[in-house]
């Protein structure tokens, strides 16, 4: 398959005759032919454009993730999702010809950088809280690439990692500490009291993770604090980027008896944040 037809999607379908038009529309708009050349796309003007007279701000995290598609292509996907809303907005998405990248850390650090010091700026309405990243190799390795650079801009940003990995343990002190958490209304009057509480039971049974999780939780509910008299964290999890991502393997499925091309998995990748409005 050469090109790929927006129409010929399911869930392109779905949709009602207008926001097809719409959509169809969208997809069918000519790119920067450098955008074209190397299989990546800049969504900041997209945003400003939906989002034009904000009278409020925005509060957000930044994330990333690469996601395997193929046996020779990876996506990678930035996206801001709100603290307190529940937008989930993609920034930037590039294809990757694995064995042409070779320092993959390095090429994500370099896009990170970017994004923070010249796209994220422009979206006035929009304010950066921290970052949010999956705990694995990739992540950790960008972090210290991040972390040795002077200046560093991990020194302006709480860098925190999803509770993904074990909140879904067979360990009721993870489960209920993760629980009440991201669930409770967090203020300045019960907050030392709230994170106390499992900062004990982290000690006494020697969890790490859990001590890790206490930490970085109470930082953000600081930041958070600073601006808000409570605050409720259930949306600062991954739970949403972690949902597109099924949402682009279960429409790769329609493409096994296809030949797979960069450009293909690029096309795919753009309709579905056009029909999803992401």
């Amino acid at each position: 398959m050469k090109e790929l037809f927006i129409n010929t999607l399911q869930s392109f379908n779905e949709l009602t005759e207008d926001d097809q038009k719409k959509c169809k529309e969208l997809f069918e708009r000519p790119l920067h032919p450098k955008m074209q050349e190397h299989k990546y796309m800049k969504f900041t003007q997209e945003i400003l454009d939906n989002h034009p007279n904000e009278s409020q701000e925005k509060p957000y995290f930044l994330t990333f993730q690469t996601i395997t598609l193929h046996i020779s292509y990876s996506a990678l996907i930035f996206s801001l999702c709100g603290v307190f809303e529940s937008f989930h907005l993609v920034i930037y998405v590039g294809v990757l010809e694995d064995e042409k990248v070779q320092e993959k850390e390095v090429f994500i650090s370099d896009i990170l950088n970017n994004l923070i010091t010249n796209e994220l700026p422009k979206l006035k309405s929009f304010t950066m809280k921290f970052v949010l990243l999956h705990n694995n190799v990739i992540n950790r390795n960008v972090v210290k690439i991040l972390s040795d650079m002077e200046p560093s801009i991990c020194s302006q940003f709480l860098f925190i990692a999803d509770s993904g990995y074990w909140r879904y343990m067979h360990n009721p002190y993870a489960q209920n500490t993760c629980f009440e958490i991201l669930n409770t209304s967090i203020s300045a009057e019960n907050i030392e009291e709230i994170f106390n509480k499992y900062r004990k039971i982290a000690n006494t049974k020697n969890l790490q993770y859990l001590e890790q999780f206490l930490t970085d939780f109470y930082n953000l509910s600081r930041v958070l604090l600073a601006d808000k008299v409570s605050i409720t964290l259930h949306l600062c999890t991954l739970d949403r980027v972690d949902n597109f991502e099924i949402i682009i393997h279960n429409h790769m499925k329609a493409f096994k008896e296809h030949i797979i091309t960069r450009k293909l998995i690029f096309q795919l990748l753009r309709a579905l944040i056009i029909i999803y409005d992401r």
